[in-house]
């Protein structure tokens, strides 16, 4: 039988270079003490360490507008991220921005959690969707 845990650290080792934090908000107002306005309560930091992000495309077919009915085809850039198995179960909407990086244009850039990470019958690292929310110019 394979060993799980030595392909997860292999996976980390060689798979996982850069560090990223993912904060998720509430969406919900907290009452300002001082002023009694209502603001955005800040995002909490749900996950800070080791990842490894990787592009691919992404094909979405859709119906045409008129009485055409021809087909457009667009090509969106998306990401998989790799996390570790011990990383907790990221949400829709999370937001994940690189800490550290290989690749010194990935610094600073965030993204948004697509949809929930994948799982299998023999997990040894956590996959996750993205899409590109921001890019910092990098000074």
């Amino acid at each position: 039988m394979l060993d799980q845990s030595g392909i997860a650290r292999f996976a980390e080792r060689h798979l996982m270079p850069d560090k990223v934090q993912v904060r998720r908000s509430s969406g919900e107002d907290g009452l300002d003490e001082v002023t009694g306005d209502l603001i955005p309560v800040p995002p909490v930091s749900v996950y800070c360490g080791k990842a490894g992000l990787y592009r691919h495309q992404e094909r979405i077919r859709g119906g045409g507008s008129g009485q055409s009915g021809a087909w457009v085809e667009e090509v969106r850039v998306g990401y998989r991220m790799l996390l570790p198995r011990e990383a907790p179960e990221l949400w829709e909407n999370d937001v994940v921005e690189v800490v550290e990086a290989r690749d010194e244009q990935a610094v600073g850039r965030s993204y948004w959690v697509a949809a929930q990470g994948e799982v299998s019958s023999f997990p040894v690292l956590r996959t996750v969707w993205l899409e590109e929310h921001n890019r910092k110019p990098v000074p």
